[in-house]
C-alpha cells in the first residue's frame, strides 16, 4: 500500500511521470531487493558504508551480508532481519526507481521525508507503513478515538477487499462525519451486543470493480444487480467479523440492503460515521462504518 501512496506523492510532486510510475510498478514485481538498500532504508547502515561494501563485493567472492558483518557494520542477527525484508513492496519500489536512474537514493529519502510531513505521521508510524503489514498500517489511517471493535470491523473489511478484489488498493485518512452524500450504496446492519452498520458508497461507477470481481460478472454500469453483488461482499465481510467476535459477543446479521440514485447517509449521533476512502482499481469507494449507532439512508432529489 505505501508504495502506491508514495508513488502518487512523487507523481503529484512532479518527480515521476504517470508513465514512469506505471513502469516502475510493473518492473518492481521482478525485483529482488538488494541488502544494501534495505540496510540504508532501515537506518542500520549509512549510504557510505553500503557503497563501500558494494565496491568490495566487486573484488571479493562474498555476499553483501558477510562483508558487512566482517567490517563491523552489521551483526548476523541484523543480516537475518534484512534478508526477511527482501520481498517488501516499498523497498522493491525504491530499488526500481534507482535502477531506472529516475532518482537517486538520497533524492528518494528527501522526498520520503516530505511525504511523512504531509501525512503528519511519526517515524514509528512510517516504519509501520513500510512493513507492509495491513494489521499495522490500516489503524494509522483511522481516528484515534475509534472503538477497538469498530477498528477490527474496518480491518476485516479492508483486508478482505485487498484479498478478494484489489491487492494494490490504497486508503486515505478516515474522518468522522454526521452525514455523507453519495450516489449508490450497499449496507448491512449488525444487531446484538452492539448495533453496527457497514456500507460501501461511491460516485458514478466507483463500485463497479468490486461488483464485477466479486460477482464474477462483467457489469457495464452500477445498477441494482451490481449493487446486489456489493451487498453480498459486505455480507461475507460481516460474517467473518461476527465469527471473529464469537463467543465473546453476540452478533446477528440482518439482510443487506442496497439502492441506486442520490442519497445522504447519516448517523444517529453527531459525527457517528467513520468514513474511510478506499481506492479500488483507482476508484474512490467510501467504506462507511457506524458502531453503537446507525446509518440512515435518505434519498436526495
Amino acid at each position: 500500500m505505501i508504495h502506491i501512496l508514495f508513488g502518487n506523492f512523487l507523481k503529484n510532486a512532479g518527480k515521476l511521470s504517470a508513465e514512469q510510475l506505471s513502469h516502475v510498478y510493473e518492473e518492481q514485481k521482478k525485483v529482488r531487493v538488494k541488502l544494501g538498500l534495505i540496510a540504508v532504508s532501515e537506518k542500520m547502515m549509512s549510504l557510505e558504508q553500503a557503497d563501500e561494501v558494494n565496491k568490495l563485493q566487486s573484488t571479493l567472492d562474498k555476499r553483501f551480508g558477510d562483508i558487512a558483518v566482517e567490517r563491523g557494520y552489521l551483526t548476523d542477527e541484523q543480516v537475518g532481519r534484512l534478508l526477511g525484508k527482501q520481498g517488501n513492496l516499498y523497498l522493491s519500489f525504491v530499488q526500481e526507481i534507482t535502477n531506472e536512474n529516475l532518482m537517486t537514493l538520497e533524492e528518494v529519502e528527501e522526498e520520503f521525508a516530505k511525504f511523512q510531513k504531509e501525512l503528519g505521521f511519526t517515524q514509528s508510524d512510517m516504519d509501520l507503513l513500510k512493513s507492509g503489514d495491513a494489521d499495522l498500517m490500516i489503524p494509522l489511517f483511522l481516528p484515534l478515538e475509534t472503538d477497538e471493535l469498530q477498528k477490527n470491523h474496518i480491518l476485516v473489511c479492508v483486508k478482505t477487499l485487498m484479498r478478494l478484489i484489489d491487492n494494490d488498493l490504497y486508503i486515505d485518512k478516515a474522518y468522522r462525519a454526521s452525514s455523507t452524500d453519495t450516489v449508490n450504496y450497499a449496507l448491512q446492519e449488525l444487531k446484538g451486543d452492539g448495533e453496527a452498520f457497514l456500507a460501501f458508497s461511491g460516485e458514478a461507477d466507483a463500485l463497479l470493480p468490486i461488483a464485477s470481481k466479486f460477482g464474477e460478472e462483467d457489469f457495464k454500469k452500477v445498477d441494482l444487480d451490481a449493487l446486489d453483488a456489493c451487498a453480498e461482499l459486505i455480507n461475507c465481510i460481516n460474517g467473518m467479523f461476527a465469527s471473529d467476535c464469537a463467543p465473546k459477543f453476540n452478533i446477528d446479521m440482518l439482510p443487506p440492503v442496497y439502492a441506486e440514485g442520490k442519497f445522504e447517509l447519516s448517523a444517529g449521533k453527531i459525527d457517528g460515521l467513520c468514513v474511510l476512502p478506499v481506492y479500488v482499481k483507482g476508484n474512490r469507494v467510501n467504506v462507511v462504518s457506524a458502531f453503537r449507532d446507525k446509518i440512515i439512508a435518505k434519498g436526495v432529489n
